[in-house]
């Protein structure tokens, strides 16, 4: 029994050094899992960082447009003003416009060759006619944009 009391020192030096070998390799194991980790991390970090450059990017470029499209509608917008306002000004200025608007009206609100004949003195075959290009305007047909309603009487 004395023999195994003078070998229990060594024995537990051993079984010491055996413990920390093993704690050694586990938390080296655990560096080395910790240490890929932060390896894939920083490279998805990389990957979100060049997708939020690109990302602003195409933002500034969005943005850009938005405003030069803004400016466009704008200056279009400013443009069809003018034209509606010179439209306004040549059909007061014009007679047989305002006739031809009323005889429009007219044939939009249902009115027949003989009323608009009556009503606005047009000859037969202008009020055919005036019938006939609204009929081709109402059905989707005619190239021609339709004609001002404003009456102006």
């Amino acid at each position: 029994m004395v023999d195994n009391l003078t070998q229990l020192p060594e024995l537990l030096a051993i079984t010491t050094m055996i413990l920390v070998l093993v704690i050694f390799l586990v938390l080296n194991r655990k560096n080395k899992q910790l240490m890929q980790q932060l390896t894939e991390s920083q490279e998805q970090y990389k990957q979100l960082q060049d997708e939020q450059q690109k990302l602003q990017k195409q933002f500034v470029e969005f943005r850009a447009g938005s405003i030069n499209m803004g400016q466009k509608v704008a200056d279009i917008t400013q443009l069809n003003q003018h034209f509606d306002d010179r439209l306004n000004e040549l059909e007061n200025t014009d007679a047989d416009s305002r006739l031809y608007s009323r005889a429009n009206k007219l044939v939009q609100l249902g009115a027949g060759i003989n009323e608009l004949m009556e009503e606005c003195e047009l000859p037969k075959a202008e009020a055919e006619l005036m019938m006939s290009l609204q009929a081709k305007i109402a059905a989707g047909k005619g190239s021609m944009p339709p004609l001002r309603m404003e009456d102006e009487e």
